[in-house]
């Protein structure tokens, strides 16, 4: 029979097995847990200090960024502030520059005036004693040359009769006008007479200038008016210092001015006109006058003239009247007539000035 001290040794052995085993395995299971808690904290900070790397270069490159646009920013805000300097200062410059020269040219007209005054005063007051003047001119032209053109004649006893100004629609090209001038003159519109009959027409009207005596003058000074009504033509007498009706005896004479940036109406108008008087007068009857134009170059309607042998011949021509020489040799030309000369800076020219 098992006895109670065998019972109680058995249960503590069972116990004392239990207790080492359990002492046993747990120190067994915590070694393996820890390492491997221990190896994912081990990685977990290399994560982390490589997380914090990244960041750290993040933030340096973009700070370095920022750096490089400020320090960009900064130079060209200095950059902008040179050039508005600089563009400021040329502005400057410039304005200043243009007001000398406006000054200066002011002070050179007026020079040249006086000089024009001064001289035109000590010279004989009579060279175009004895002829009258008619201008023809395109509306357009420089009306300061115009004014000094009708001084010149005024102030040398010549007799201005005033301007004839050739308008903008007389154009043979515009059908309006071809229409007018059809009915004006009892033909068709597609009538190749139309452009002869108006030169003709107002070649008559320039060479005749007395007041209608007849039937055939009272037709033409009623076509020069009906011209007119239809706005082709205007006859400016402002500075006129006469009519015609005192001027049968006088030496009639025209000048023609223009310049180069009407030169369709010079080749379309002028140019039959001029041949035109050329047929109905005789040598030396008047001038052409070309005045500088901004925009264009020089000699294109005194060299129309100068290149045609019977124009040549019978009309004197200049090319400069910028000056106040050039003015006293337009006065010694236009005195020299019916002698014909050609004269101005041209290569066309004959010289220079009037001898």
């Amino acid at each position: 029979m098992i006895n109670l001290r065998y019972h109680i040794v058995s249960v503590v052995a069972v116990f004392l097995a239990l207790g080492i085993g359990l002492a046993l395995g747990s120190t067994f299971v915590d070694s393996i847990l820890v390492n491997e808690l221990e190896d994912q904290v081990n990685e977990f900070k290399i994560d982390r200090d490589a997380a914090i790397d990244i960041k750290d270069q993040a933030v340096a490159g973009k700070k370095s960024a920022e750096e490089e646009l400020e320090v960009l920013r900064v130079e060209w805000l200095q950059e902008a502030q040179i050039h508005d300097a600089q563009l400021e200062r040329l502005r400057r410059s410039a304005g200043e520059e243009v007001n000398a020269i406006r000054e200066q040219s002011d002070a050179e007209r007026k020079d040249n005036a006086l000089a024009l005054n001064t001289i035109e005063t000590l010279m004989p007051r009579d060279r175009l004693e004895g002829t009258s003047w008619v201008i023809v001119a395109p509306t357009g032209v420089d009306l300061l040359a115009i004014s000094e053109i009708r001084e010149i004649l005024a102030g040398s006893d010549g007799h201005y009769l005033g301007t004839l100004w050739i308008r903008p629609a007389m154009s043979f090209e515009k059908s309006e006008t071809l229409m007018a001038l059809a009915d004006l003159f009892g033909v068709e519109p597609s009538s190749e007479e139309i452009p002869g009959l108006t030169v003709s027409h107002i070649a008559a009207w320039l060479k005749d200038h007395e007041e209608a005596n007849d039937e055939d003058d009272q037709m033409v000074n009623e076509a020069i008016n009906q011209m007119r009504y239809l706005g082709l033509l205007r006859h400016d007498r402002y500075g006129s210092s006469t009519t015609f009706d005192p001027l049968e005896n006088s030496d009639s004479r025209l000048i023609f001015v223009n310049d180069s940036a009407h030169m369709g109406l010079h080749q379309e108008l002028f140019i039959p006109l001029l041949k035109e008087l050329t047929d109905r007068g005789q040598q030396g009857m008047g001038a052409m006058i070309e005045i500088a134009n901004e925009t264009s170059s020089m000699g294109e309607a005194v060299n129309k003239v100068r290149n045609e042998a019977e124009l040549a011949e019978t009309w004197s021509t200049f090319d400069e009247i910028g000056s106040v020489e050039d003015r006293l040799g337009l006065l010694v030309g236009l005195s020299r007539l019916p002698v014909v000369g050609h004269y101005g800076s041209l290569s066309t020219a004959e010289e220079r000035f009037p001898k």
